[in-house]
């Protein structure tokens, strides 16, 4: 009988510069998606120029991992320039995607490159099988569909593309961090710092803190100067102004006031901020986790499973992707533990994990971040052999070579090492009791398994825990 096994979508991870996209690669990505030095959504991720494109897309192809390129920005005129410079960049470069979002950009790209497939950003919103409809008409070959779908939309959605379009791909973001706007578009830093989010240079002001001062707002690290002021047009300026929450008012006093005069707080993240001296992140959202629907996404058959994070470390990257990788290789011999790399997962995230809007009847948190002595920082990262059981390493946090370690082998594979069966040295021989953050040093460890590129973290320490 044929190995008749269960479809698995294509894993696709975020590769913001080279040491990442090696990561990526090394962790069981079937695809990265990267950008240049401008004009995508992650300005901040530095980027490949057009040398570090061409080896990157040599790298991963030697690995049999294809790499789409972000041009997903919504450009200005004063931009264009750099747009069609970017599209005759990528005609000799060859890429195997192109990801973008504005209906310009696209038409370009179509008429341009007319053998390099274009992929809609999620940035364009798309919520039903007629954009789909429009996209494949412009040209488009895949979609990422809106974040903001519940799941019995996105059935429906695939349902109806799955007949009427069939060679049209679906890919789904699974996992990173949410935006509080719709899609992505947002002022919110434009506003503040000049900074327009929606040309990739976001500071992502949805993550400070602030306070309601008067009918004004602060943020934490500029208290005492207003960043909003609350108007309701049409009324007197000494009128109190009324926020409607789902019981009762929340009431401000007018400006001159020395102090807000609060009415009863109905909403539970207000009333913590009052009580906390007024400080809270309302606008900030939590992280996207699908992990307990990727058995579900599987067998209908989505095209792509996408992770956020090309701003993220390295070190959060070989985490969450090896959780994936091992995740999907586990539905393709029917024995998916959808726990077993929850766990994983939980260790690199910084924000309560939850399903976002793809599940309406369970919105809370499916996992919290790791408590203090429950995280387990990765340690370093292995650059290259040197010779036998010999390794050069970059220490990424406080290493403390008293302590055990494991090495992160791809397929979840945890190995603990003792200090016995370890050491670290700099590169006069001598033994090295702490290493710290951009140190190099060179471990000493036979262990089979270890390659260039693997990370090693500390273990779970069960004195620190109690």
């Amino acid at each position: 009988m044929p190995d008749v096994r269960p479809y698995t979508p294509e894993l696709l991870a975020p590769a913001g510069d080279m040491e990442k996209l090696e990561t990526a690669i090394l962790y069981g990505a079937d695809a990265v998606y990267l950008g240049g030095e401008g004009l995508n959504l992650r300005a901040g991720a530095g980027g490949f120029d057009k040398e570090g494109l061409a080896k990157a897309i040599e790298k991963a192809h030697k690995a049999n991992v294809k790499v789409y390129y972000t041009l997903n920005v919504y450009p200005r005129q004063s931009h264009m320039k750099e747009v069609h410079r970017q599209i005759d960049m990528l005609g000799e470069l060859r890429p195997d995607g192109v990801i973008a979002a504005d209906p310009g950009v696209i038409r370009l790209l179509r008429r341009e490159l007319t053998d390099i497939p274009v992929h809609v950003s999620t940035q364009a919103n798309t919520s039903n099988s007629e954009a789909v409809r429009f996209w494949r008409e412009a040209g488009a070959k895949r979609v990422n569909v809106a974040r903001e779908l519940r799941s019995g939309e996105l059935v429906e959605m695939l349902k109806t593309v799955r007949k009427q379009m069939p060679t049209m791909e679906l890919e789904v973001f699974v996992h990173g961090s949410m935006c509080m706007a719709v899609s992505g578009r947002c002022y919110m830093s434009a506003l503040l710092n000049d900074r327009p989010g929606n040309l990739g240079e976001c500071s992502h002001p949805c993550r400070y803190e602030y306070r309601p001062s008067a009918i004004t707002f602060e943020e934490r690290t500029r208290p005492g100067q207003p960043l909003w002021e609350i108007r309701e047009y049409g009324t007197d300026a000494a009128d109190e102004f009324t926020f409607d929450t789902p019981d009762e008012d929340f009431t401000f006093a007018p400006l001159g006031d020395d102090e807000p005069t609060p009415g009863p707080v109905a909403d539970p993240a207000l009333s913590m901020a009052l009580d906390s001296g007024g400080w809270t992140k309302f606008f900030a959202a939590e992280d996207l986790c699908l992990l307990h629907y990727l058995e579900w996404l599987s067998r209908m058959k989505v095209a792509s499973v996408k992770l956020e994070g090309r701003t993220k470390s390295s070190a959060y990257l070989a985490q969450v992707v090896d959780g994936y990788r091992t995740a999907l290789n586990d539905i393709a011999h029917s024995r998916f533990q959808p726990e077993k790399y929850l766990s994983e997962l939980v260790n690199a995230a910084s924000r309560p994990l939850t399903t976002g809007f793809f599940d309406p009847d369970n919105r809370g948190a499916i996992a919290e971040p790791p408590a203090p002595g429950e995280k387990r920082p990765v340690l370093a990262r292995v650059l290259t052999a040197l010779a036998a059981g010999r390794w050069l390493i970059q220490t990424k946090s406080r290493w403390d070579t008293s302590r055990d370690m494991e090495l992160l082998i791809p397929g979840l594979i945890r190995p603990r090492i003792s200090p016995e069966d370890y050491g670290l040295e700099n590169d006069q021989r001598v033994g090295i009791d702490v290493s710290h953050p951009g140190q190099k040093g060179i471990l000493i460890c036979d262990h089979p398994e270890i390659k260039p590129g693997m990370f090693i973290r500390k273990t779970w320490d069960m004195d620190e825990i109690d």
